[in-house]
């Protein structure tokens, strides 16, 4: 083991969760991170405006498991209504911006914002990364957070110097790939299914009101419910089409 630069952390960490694809705009404050990446393999979709971007990751996460955005200062901003229509949505994605050095935020570095703070209110975590040493940890958590429970965008900041950073391989705690990748789907306690059960048992006339989370389900659940239920079937906004408009129920 020798030294390795942040740059070097990030794309090998991206690669343990099966990125192979960004959604991008290149920017001077992402440079040294996507020069490393694109050596590694990975393949940049370029686009027109960041918040496009954000949409075609979007749209990646829902289908493949997990999407990636990436862009630099002042892009992050365009991004945040992109971010907000995943969060809406319950998308996995998660978004990385660069920014001027670490040791210059504060001072009006250039192209400065509060790219953390904007990010919050639309996110289920918004990270900034100070510690080359830190990436595995960093991006773990917000790729768990993006693809546990409730799924929904993240956010990392990494300042370039982070990126160019050097540090002792040996010293960086690396999640093992095999452990790397969206978790298995959660399930509800038996306890909370028979709950439900008892709740519908007793309904006189009930309807299923499917909403963004329905998108997850697997093709022909919902087909199934309604079938064994006999409960009619409403679906709004993302959920619509997981069960077709032409079913009976």
């Amino acid at each position: 083991m020798g030294r390795v630069t942040g740059a070097e952390l990030i794309s090998r960490c991206l690669a343990d969760w099966g990125v192979d694809t960004v959604f991008a705009i290149a920017g001077d404050h992402t440079l040294p991170l996507m020069d490393r990446m694109a050596a590694d393999g990975f393949r940049f979709i370029d686009a027109r405006h960041e918040q496009g971007a954000v949409d075609m990751a979007n749209a990646w996460g829902r289908i493949r498991g997990v999407g990636v955005s990436m862009f630099t200062t002042p892009g992050h901003a365009n991004a945040i209504p992109g971010l907000a229509f995943a969060h809406q949505l319950e998308s996995p994605l998660v978004n990385i911006s660069g920014c001027a050095a670490s040791t210059r935020l504060g001072q009006w570095a250039a192209q400065e914002i509060d790219q953390v703070g904007m990010a919050a209110p639309v996110t289920k975590c918004s990270l900034m990364v100070t510690d080359p040493e830190r990436i595995p940890e960093m991006v773990s958590r917000a790729f768990r957070a993006a693809t546990s429970g409730r799924r929904g965008p993240a956010h990392l900041t990494v300042p370039v110097d982070v990126q160019t950073a050097t540090v002792d391989e040996a010293a960086v705690r690396r999640c093992p790939p095999e452990l790397a990748g969206p978790p298995a789907p959660s399930q509800a306690s038996p306890e909370a299914v028979e709950a439900a059960l008892g709740i519908l048992a007793a309904a006189e006339r009930p309807v299923i009101v499917a909403g963004n989370g329905a998108w997850t389900l697997g093709q022909g659940d919902l087909d199934r419910l309604a079938e064994v239920t006999r409960i009619p079937v409403l679906t709004e906004e993302a959920a619509r089409g997981v069960i077709d408009d032409d079913h009976p129920y």
